[in-house]
């Protein structure tokens, strides 16, 4: 008897669910109201971002020439670690923000 009130109860539970299921709507994805809005601030943060990596390559190439000239080995290798971060942080930039506006849509 409770075999056959669970599969009486299973059956209803499905039955609902099918019901359920044609009944709610599925809307296509859309962008939300101001999404351009969100892609112009990537866009700011990336120029931003990449204008300060640049300037770090120019400033540590300044210091690698300027300690090698001096004598000043520390700041020659400050300079060849500067460079190396800004390359590194410009590709970093670079990946993240086209990983983010290629999963979102928001090219």
């Amino acid at each position: 008897m409770k075999v056959m009130i669970a599969m009486f109860v299973q059956q209803a539970a499905v039955q609902v669910l099918a019901h359920a299921a044609a009944v709610i709507p599925d809307p296509p994805p859309a962008a939300p109201v101001g999404s351009g809005a969100i892609a112009t601030l990537f866009s700011w943060l990336k120029w931003g971002a990449l204008t300060c990596c640049g300037g770090a390559a120019v400033t540590g190439g300044c210091m690698i020439a300027l300690g090698n000239t001096s004598r000043r080995a520390e700041m020659a290798e400050r300079g060849k670690v500067t460079l190396f971060s800004s390359v590194i942080g410009a590709v970093i930039v670079g990946v993240a923000v086209t990983l983010i506006t290629a999963s979102y849509g928001l090219s």
